[in-house]
């Protein structure tokens, strides 16, 4: 009994998952369809400023008054241009109004706490029992403990220097294996 509650639930769970990621992908195909065709309308618009860039070049060489709203061409142009930059206004408004119509699908279909039969239920979580508060579990501190100097250190050198007991400063005197290094090197020289 207690088995098929649990495998009935992973099915309907299951099929409740698969669903939305269907509802996923259809809304993430329609807005990449839509953002294409914007980018293709951009690129007509692009195409449509560079021939009036050409055409306002050729008639500079025309005469050196050049009245560009007197030309037929760049009226043109311009028109075509402002009826493709509505194309893409309406692309634009279009993915906003598919992804709502996906939402409000999405919502649809999920059952809401009234639907819900009271034997199928999620049960309350249960609440997760503090941790411990034990002496190993106390954060460590990173500084090395006093009177640590001048032996060796995580990364194989030697500390030069002897740390304060309470501070951690440093105070310039030189430990004795510092002394031994100092006269290594100028026995070597």
């Amino acid at each position: 009994m207690v088995q098929s509650d649990f495998w009935n639930k992973l099915k309907k769970r299951l099929r409740e998952v698969s669903t939305a990621a269907a509802d996923f992908t259809e809304e993430q195909a329609l807005v990449g369809k839509l953002k294409f065709d914007i980018l293709s309308l951009t690129r007509k618009i692009d195409r449509k400023q560079r021939e009036i860039g050409v055409r306002m070049c050729e008639l500079s060489r025309e005469s050196r008054r050049v009245q560009p709203f007197n030309d037929g061409d760049i009226i043109r142009l311009i028109a075509e241009i402002e009826e493709i930059e509505k194309q893409a206004e309406d692309k634009r408004n279009e993915i906003t109004r598919v992804a709502d119509q996906i939402r409000a699908k999405r919502e649809a279909q999920t059952p809401t706490a009234a639907d819900v039969h009271p034997a199928e239920a999620p049960a309350g979580k249960p609440k997760a029992k503090p941790a411990p508060s034990t002496a190993k579990s106390a954060v460590k501190p990173k500084r090395k403990p006093a009177g640590t100097a001048g032996k060796k250190s995580g990364n194989g050198r030697r500390t030069r220097y002897k740390t304060g007991a309470k501070t951690g400063a440093k105070t310039g005197a030189k430990t004795s294996a510092a002394k031994k290094d100092d006269e290594r090197s100028s026995a070597s020289k």
